[in-house]
């Protein structure tokens, strides 16, 4: 007998606890697609495992480090993946297409209710010369929630993220507790900005509110408060990068983790040049893919979700989306786990900066 209910996105079956992911592989001969949110959440929220990425790149960039995509692409991917069957669709404020993330959204004919949409606000988390992002405090959080519900032309999102800990860009803020650098005035700061985040949950404009980026410290900072506990964080999660001690912090306070960049984001070029292989042609995850007569990409993500990470890859070609889609019916073995997990990395091993490496 299941230690715990579940369900199926379509009405049978979807997951009542993240954690249970590993514990139910294979169980009913499938794998649930959803996740059920807990701690800041409305009742019976669930997450699907699976979601498409916005905050993609593309060539011929404008920004130093590339280009988000802007809305025109945003919109053709995002009715792509609705078509094919995705119903969790990460987007932020500061990737700069929410307007056809939204566009999308409303074309598709699907009940709003059916799709689960992900946005952020906050520091947008490039650092210097980066892509910008909004600043931490009470107001502007406030501020920017305005902003996100007015581009996705929606009235709430499923879950709402502060995007980064901390910005050190400093941008402007009306939050006097967000004008200091040290540990206890980014803790002030954070608080603050988490206390703007539960009115947001509280007026409903969110469904679920979380963090993104934070480490265990800066979530402690939340949980000192002694007030509602993030529901979801997401952080980078591949095989070069892969901090499996947070996952366990979460999983201790009940807080589903999203790993971002499963695939290492092969096509960003600046990220995959600092690296001898991308993480897709590492000869261990071909040999890999060819065992289990799957992808490369679907084996990376079968890495992620097997160590309770659930995954939002980026695409704009449909046959990947199918292939991204179709993961839950085989499993890495434990061997396959921990050679992943002891790949040689590169020295700098992450896509976007370290937030160890903040107050």
């Amino acid at each position: 007998k299941l230690p715990f209910p579940l369900t199926r996105r379509g009405g049978e079956m979807a997951l009542s606890h993240v954690f249970a992911l590993s514990l139910l592989t294979f169980a009913f001969g499938m794998e649930p697609s959803t996740v059920l949110l807990h701690n800041a959440a409305a009742e019976n929220v669930r997450m699907p495992v699976i979601g498409l990425g916005t905050g993609a790149y593309a060539p011929n960039s404008t920004f130093p480090h590339g280009e988000y995509w802007n809305d025109s692409i945003a919109e053709a991917a995002i009715a792509s993946w609705l078509k094919l069957g995705g119903r969790r669709i990460d987007a932020a404020f500061s990737y700069h297409d929410q307007v056809g993330v939204g566009k999308a959204i409303a074309e598709s004919g699907i009940p709003r209710e059916e799709i689960f949409i992900t946005s952020k606000v906050g520091p947008g988390g490039s650092g210097k010369g980066g892509v910008p992002g909004g600043a931490l405090g009470y107001n502007d959080t406030l501020n920017q929630m305005e902003n996100v519900l007015s581009s996705l032309n929606v009235t709430y999102v499923d879950l709402l993220l502060i995007h980064w800990p901390y910005d050190p860009t400093h941008p402007p803020t009306t939050d006097p507790l967000c004008r200091g650098d040290t540990p206890a005035e980014m803790k002030a700061c954070r608080q603050s900005t988490w206390k703007a985040m539960q009115l947001l949950f509280q007026q409903k404009k969110a469904r679920a509110i979380g963090t993104s980026n934070f480490e265990a410290k800066h979530i402690q900072n939340i949980l000192d408060m002694g007030e509602l506990i993030p529901s979801v964080n997401q952080c980078e999660f591949h095989p070069y990068f892969h901090e499996l001690d947070l996952v366990a912090f979460c999983k201790k306070h009940n807080i589903v983790f999203n790993g971002y960049a499963p695939l290492g984001t092969p096509d960003w070029g600046p990220w995959s040049q600092k690296w001898n292989s991308s993480i897709p042609d590492l000869p261990l995850v071909k040999s890999i893919a060819r065992a289990h007569n799957k992808t490369p990409a679907q084996v990376l993500l079968r890495y992620s979700l097997q160590q309770d990470a659930l995954v939002n890859p980026r695409s704009m070609n449909e046959d990947h989306m199918k292939d991204d889609l179709d993961v839950l019916d085989f499993q890495l073995t434990d061997d396959e786990i921990m050679s992943l997990n002891n790949v040689p990395h590169p020295k700098n091993p992450k896509v976007c900066p370290d937030p160890s490496q903040y107050p």
